[in-house]
């Protein structure tokens, strides 16, 4: 069974490396620090609609609040990955086009350190850029002017995280968050029309990377004796990061379609420019109630201050974010010889995020319901994971786009038994 599960990790790890080189395509990542993902990416949690604040479980690991890693088994090892793919249609009043794409979304690890100290390390996604969007407009006295923007990239977290339990009940911890990564942006107007107007194309790359810390506590409510309810709470505070930056704007005939760009004069150009991101502070509070080995359900709520986000020390048209989540999973009475369909975890869930991007007089929504299934292997705690979530975002109106999407995950969760020494060999 070991020589299965490390076969079945490797190849899901290479399927992942493979498809990892495929981006995200949304033009509302152009936008501050590009499209937030959080630390909800996993598959069991997202299939839940995202609900992390107050939800723990000694086989699965939870960054999003990291008091849920005190209650892994004192002997358990667990680790945890995934990926992550899906199908967008973007549309506007006139246009629709349609893309793909797939990524690693987690690779973390948990292990106790005694009974009241536990840890959890790992690499999750903290935001990701990508998009490819083309506007036309007719210029009075010129020939139709087009606009090409398109930018890849995005930020990851590498985190080491502790939990103490403090009595039967309370659970305290924190993440210490390295936060890295870089985003490069392009854009070029040019008339296809007119070979006497000159192309202009501006190049932006930024690099970043700092320290960031999570806390979180959870509270357990005996209600029955095998019932829970777990109270949570979390908090992120202001962080200021490293940053730099190269700028070249110049311009040129050519640099469009097939043809190449000649440089005619350069417009601005900047070789380095050091200086700071200020990532603002938020919390949030969640609940789960859950009866032990039978179903659970639970909601977040999340707020994050945005408005106070600096880059280079200017401000951004930024608003404050909230995060809205709903959802639980059932598993149905069973025994070790049941079949696959009692023996399985169905989950199920809903979620509504008011970005930070607040674009012509709306702000951009972000709505999705979601769903998915745990198949556990025989005589282990181990399992496999699918989830997805169907839903949109954007509008619309007043010259805005809105995304379709419908996203797929799917994880594998490695539980064993390393902390003990065999009595007998």
């Amino acid at each position: 069974m070991k020589k299965f599960k490390l076969g079945l990790l490797l190849s899901f790890l290479f399927i992942a490396t493979v498809m990892n080189a495929q981006e995200i395509n949304t033009p509302y990542s152009r936008y501050g620090i590009g499209y937030l993902t959080g630390k909800s990416a996993g598959t069991q949690i997202q299939s839940m609609g995202g609900i992390s604040i107050g939800f723990a479980d000694p086989f699965i690991i939870n960054p999003g609040n990291p008091a849920s890693y005190g209650v892994y088994d004192s002997l358990t090892f667990v680790f945890q990955t995934g990926i992550e793919g899906g199908f967008s249609t973007i549309k506007n009043t006139q246009l629709s086009s349609s893309s793909n794409h797939a990524t690693l979304s987690e690779v973390v690890m948990g292990f106790p350190i005694n009974k009241w100290w536990h840890v959890s390390t790992g690499v999750v996604p903290f935001s990701r850029v990508g998009y490819d969007v083309s506007e036309t407009q007719a210029v009075s006295g010129y020939a139709n002017m087009t606009t090409e923007r398109w930018g890849s990239g995005g930020l990851a977290e590498v985190y080491l995280g502790n939990s103490f339990n403090i009595g039967k009940n309370l659970r305290i911890g924190f993440n210490f968050n390295y936060l890295f990564g870089n985003k490069s942006r392009y854009n070029i107007i040019y008339s296809a029309d007119s070979a006497s107007v000159f192309s202009a194309k501006t190049e932006n790359y930024m690099g970043v990377s700092g320290i960031v810390f999570d806390w979180g506590l959870q509270y357990d409510i005996h209600i029955k004796k095998d019932q829970i309810l777990t109270l949570g709470a979390v908090y992120r505070n202001s962080a200021k990061v490293s940053a730099y930056r190269t700028v070249l704007s110049a311009t040129m005939v050519g640099g469009y379609g097939d043809q190449v760009d000649d440089t005619r004069d350069t417009i601005q150009y900047i070789p380095r420019e050091n200086g700071t991101l200020v990532i603002p502070e938020s919390f949030g509070a969640g609940f789960t109630y859950r009866k032990m080995g039978n179903w659970l359900f639970g909601a977040d709520v999340q707020w994050q201050n945005w408005s106070k986000f600096r880059a280079f020390d200017q401000s951004d048209s930024l608003q404050n974010s909230l995060r809205l989540a709903l959802g639980g999973e059932i598993t149905p009475k069973h025994s070790t010889i049941s079949p696959l369909s009692r023996r399985m975890t169905y989950r199920f869930g809903m979620r509504f995020d008011k970005s930070y991007i607040h674009l012509n007089g709306h702000s951009v929504n972000e709505f999705a319901v979601t769903g998915g299934v745990k198949m556990p292997f025989r005589r282990s705690p181990s399992n496999l994971n699918l989830g997805f979530e169907i839903g949109s975002r954007g509008t619309l109106n007043n010259n805005l786009v809105k995304e379709s999407f419908i996203n797929f995950t799917f994880g594998i969760n490695i539980v064993e038994n390393w902390f003990f020494k065999r009595k007998y060999r």
